[in-house]
């Protein structure tokens, strides 16, 4: 049996870099890529430029822009970055077809059946990373391993536009000084443990008796750590084709303001439960139980999920359901966060859908989401949202029956 021979491309500084390539004026200027920057947002991306004054991913905004007040600010758009990540995931399925895609903007190929055709991990990994800043524009940085661990490890070591191989004979010496929280899957918690005891390296790690481990973190979590530190992953590459069924598909918001307002929050949640019903739709599924979830203003967070006798995927009827738990929850002095969940899946049509009072209505779900795949999204939304500003996500309901109308955008 080969020896696995697995590749990880990573792109760097994604967001920022595509604007940076679409927009002659933003290059070599500190880009951070956010969403409305009137709202409570995060940095998604910041370009190296912006890197340089110590901003980081997932940094509130007005602490980035506190470390570097020259930043220019850009509102993301997810739609662009997953249409140019696919171009990439193409590009890597010409070396295999088992590719992961392991978020919008890095991803997994497995070269232990196919390697052979193209030549070495490191010329597939400098072919690849050739194409895609020809044909695309942008950098990314690739890493090769024996296995998922390493080959993401290795990627990260030498950036941006860097090709790292890490061959199975050398991961001891490479773990030798490297800190435990390079790794994936040795998050805060992990790190905070092991730091209290004096363990900062994964040398240091591949010390500790695997008995000592499943005493302080169990079973399950001793044994992670263990193979962790000794670059030990079995885990596969899995293929889209390959990848299991979502069990729930839901949407979270955080507010503009914390609010007490019932009315605003009903016109979140149907906003909300439009989004989930529109992608339950896409993937062909409907689900019975809806969950609402609450968090106050300070990040206490609350639940309740109620589950129905039938299944749902229209936004309004996965509103109602929202609508009736909200009612149950006990809801804080000022509300941060508002999310809606629909889960309990089942793939396929449903019989009671060809029933002739339930056809006409799906017909007309489906011909928006037509509209909307191609004209783009929110084309043609409910006439309740009309007054909902996407600039200042604030909401108002226009109408008592948000099913009442539909009305185009």
């Amino acid at each position: 049996m080969p020896e696995r021979l697995i590749l990880h491309l990573d792109m760097n500084a994604f967001f920022a870099s595509v604007e940076q390539h679409a927009n002659p004026r933003l290059r070599g200027k500190p880009v951070l890529v956010c969403g409305n920057r009137h709202s409570r947002t995060v940095v998604a991306t910041a370009s190296y430029e912006a890197r340089a004054f110590g901003v980081k991913s997932g940094m509130p905004l007005q602490e980035a822009l506190t470390l570097c007040p020259v930043a220019i600010l850009v509102e993301g758009d997810p739609a662009k970055y997953a249409d140019l990540f696919r171009q990439v995931a193409r590009m890597m399925e010409h070396y295999s077809p088992v590719v992961e895609v392991f978020s919008i903007d890095e991803a997994f190929v497995d070269l232990t059946d196919t390697a052979e055709r193209f030549g070495e991990g490191l010329t597939i990994a400098h072919a690849l990373q050739s194409q895609v800043n020809t044909e695309l524009g942008l950098s990314c940085s690739i890493g090769v391993g024996p296995n998922k661990l390493i080959a993401k490890l290795a990627s990260s070591l030498k950036k941006p536009n860097g090709v790292v191989e890490i061959r199975p004979e050398d991961v001891l010496q490479v773990f030798k000084d490297l800190p435990i929280e390079e790794l994936c899957g040795i998050g805060p918690a992990f790190q905070e443990a092991l730091n209290a005891q004096g363990i900062t390296t994964c040398g240091e790690l591949a010390h500790v008796a695997l008995t000592r481990l499943i005493a302080q973190f169990g079973c399950w979590a001793g044994t992670h750590l263990y193979r962790l530190a000794r670059g030990i992953d079995d885990e596969p590459v899995v293929a889209a084709e390959d990848t299991p069924a979502a069990k729930s598909i839901g949407h979270l918001h955080t507010l503009a303001h914390d609010t007490s307002d019932p009315t605003l929050l009903r016109a979140v949640l149907l906003e909300l439960s439009e989004k989930v019903g529109r992608r339950l739709r896409a993937e062909g599924a409907a689900g019975r139980t809806v969950t609402v979830t609450l968090r106050a203003d300070d990040f206490t967070t609350s639940s309740r999920a109620r589950t129905f006798t039938r299944f749902v995927d229209d936004g309004y009827d996965i509103y109602d359901a929202g609508c009736h738990i909200l009612e149950e929850l006990r809801r804080p002095p000022a509300t941060r966060m508002l999310g809606i969940c629909v889960s309990g899946l089942s793939y396929g049509p449903r019989q009671t859908w060809w029933l002739p009072e339930v056809i006409r209505q799906r017909r007309l779900l489906s011909a928006c989401d037509r509209i909307n795949d191609r004209f783009g999204e929110a084309t043609v939304r409910r006439a309740a949202l009309l007054g909902a500003s996407e600039a200042g996500r604030h909401y108002q309901l226009k109408r008592d029956s948000p099913r009442a109308l539909l009305a185009t955008c």
